[in-house]
């Protein structure tokens, strides 16, 4: 119930916002073109013993993946085609077709039910977060490793959202 409470609190929330408008100039848009297939270094996710990342081909993935329990698909912000979510236990993943292909472009934690490989989950007290993955923290949360980008929000001390999503430039 409260896991529903919080997707239809987002949902409410993105749609109340919206995406930046093209003439925005503080908009940020995804480069399609900056597309390198599975160069995720160390920020990737593994669910199920699938290992994925950013950019890495969508039916690939859910084939490896148990059954999601739903989805969703709405406007992207990013892309020029529309974001699919793909709701499971504990995380979703986010694709949009690139150059003709589908792929992961991101992934969330949704509760503390799954972690990262590196072991952060959402609850994880900061102190925590820093020993297991010092180089995220060193980089203020946001590290940047090949095509993705890792980001947590620390909240009160503790962790509070991880997001996998394309880097943006060059690292």
């Amino acid at each position: 119930m409260k896991r529903t409470a919080i997707l239809l609190l987002a949902l409410l929330l993105l749609l109340s916002f919206g995406c930046k408008e093209a003439d925005d100039p503080n908009a940020v848009f995804v480069d399609p073109n900056a597309v390198r297939g599975g160069e995720y270094g160390e920020l990737y996710f593994e669910a199920n013993g699938a290992r994925f990342g950013i950019y890495d081909e969508t039916e690939a993935v859910l084939s490896a993946l148990p059954a999601y329990r739903s989805t969703f698909t709405g406007q992207s912000c990013a892309f020029e085609t529309e974001d699919v979510s793909y709701f499971f236990a504990g995380f979703e993943i986010t694709a949009n077709e690139i150059d003709g292909t589908s792929r992961v472009t991101a992934i969330r934690l949704d509760d503390d039910t799954v972690k990262t490989p590196q072991g952060l989950y959402i609850g994880m007290p900061e102190e925590d977060a820093i020993s297991a993955f010092p180089a995220l923290y060193e980089a203020d949360w946001n590290l940047v490793d090949g095509t993705a980008l890792l980001s947590v929000t620390i909240v009160d001390g503790a962790i509070y959202g991880v997001t996998y999503t394309p880097a943006i430039g060059e690292n």
